[in-house]
């Protein structure tokens, strides 16, 4: 037999050697009968539950799927088809730029839809949800009051207000997204079969898209798309270290001009340097606020904003209601 390289003949020594160390099991030596006085085992009949027995047939078709893109949408498929979930949708995170990238979910119907278009920067409840899954072994984290949100061609719109389980899809190096599903307008409990169900798919998901994996967007450029991507990735940590600085500042920094880094930036996250600021502002006040002992106006400065005033506008440009009305909710 012919090895490829010496790293395949090291092994093949390693394991003849290792052959001539063990020690013999057989039936007939371990019973003391000669082979034609052995039982005969006979088969013993379970059936396996037909939901499970459905989800690994799929899980077997998935793994024979090459394209990373078509092995999403299946699971997404599965995710309805096979286990029962209402809704599903699975995002993919980009580390560098911290954001959560959209690939199949489904509407409020159930029906699969192309969500490739959608982003969203990464927030303290996805981290905690990976947090979770990395420190103390949870499959899955269920979130209550999250919003019900629909994606449907350019709009994006929250249909009402629910639970919404958050499953990590992580491989052995790194964490590479989040299976999101819910129960729609349903509103019907959390169905803990069917969240480990979902568990195992996205364990077989963090196994197979780990050496193949393609975030979208990623590479495939020219010289300027590759600068262009570095930029607003140097640009998005200097953000997370201090959220006031300015467009003038950063581009100052990285030593380009300020109209074309905006442009840059906007086209590389999808919305404008000062959204994005704004929204990295609120989710650090939410993160302030969920921690208790601080006031909205010492969250407010503490996150960046210059006054309360600032805040408020920001905060009902981009939530659509007040702080004090977001709070009443969120109780």
């Amino acid at each position: 037999m012919a090895f490829r390289n010496g790293k395949s003949s090291r092994t093949a020594i390693q394991t003849a050697t290792s052959v001539s160390r063990r020690r013999r099991v057989d039936w007939p030596l371990i019973l003391g009968v000669p082979a034609p006085g052995l039982p005969v085992p006979k088969v013993v009949e379970r059936p396996v539950q037909r939901q499970l027995a459905a989800l690994l047939s799929a899980l077997a078709e998935i793994v024979a799927l090459e394209n990373p893109d078509a092995i999403l949408r299946r699971s997404v498929e599965v995710a309805r088809e096979k286990i029962g979930l209402a809704r599903a949708a699975i995002f993919l995170l980009d580390g560098p730029r911290q954001m959560m990238l959209g690939t199949w979910g489904c509407d409020l119907q159930g029906n699969v839809v192309d969500e490739h278009r959608i982003m969203f920067s990464l927030n303290d409840t996805d981290r905690e949800a990976f947090r979770r899954g990395r420190e103390e072994g949870a499959h899955f984290t269920i979130f209550d009051d999250c919003p019900i949100v629909e994606h449907r061609g350019p709009e994006t719109r929250v249909a009402g207000r629910g639970w919404t389980a958050w499953t990590p899809i992580v491989s052995s190096h790194v964490p590479i997204g989040i299976l999101f599903n819910d129960a729609g307008l349903a509103g019907g409990p959390v169905d803990e079969v069917k969240q480990a169900y979902t568990a195992i798919l996205c364990s077989v998901l963090g196994t197979i898209l780990d050496p193949i994996r393609a975030v979208p967007g990623a590479g495939g450029g020219d010289a300027v798309e590759t600068k262009g991507r570095r930029l607003v990735t140097s640009a998005v940590a200097m953000l997370a270290e201090d959220p006031t600085i300015d467009a003038r500042a950063i581009a100052r920094r990285l030593e380009v001009s300020v109209g074309w880094f905006t442009r840059i930036f906007k086209a590389e996250m999808g919305l404008s340097l000062i959204e994005y600021r704004n929204r990295l502002r609120l989710d650090r006040v939410d993160a302030m606020l969920a921690k208790g002992r601080t006031t909205l106006l010492q969250a407010a400065l503490a996150a960046g904003f210059g006054s309360y005033a600032q805040f408020h506008r920001v905060f009902r440009g981009v939530r659509r209601m007040t702080p004090r009305e977001f709070l009443r909710r969120s109780r």
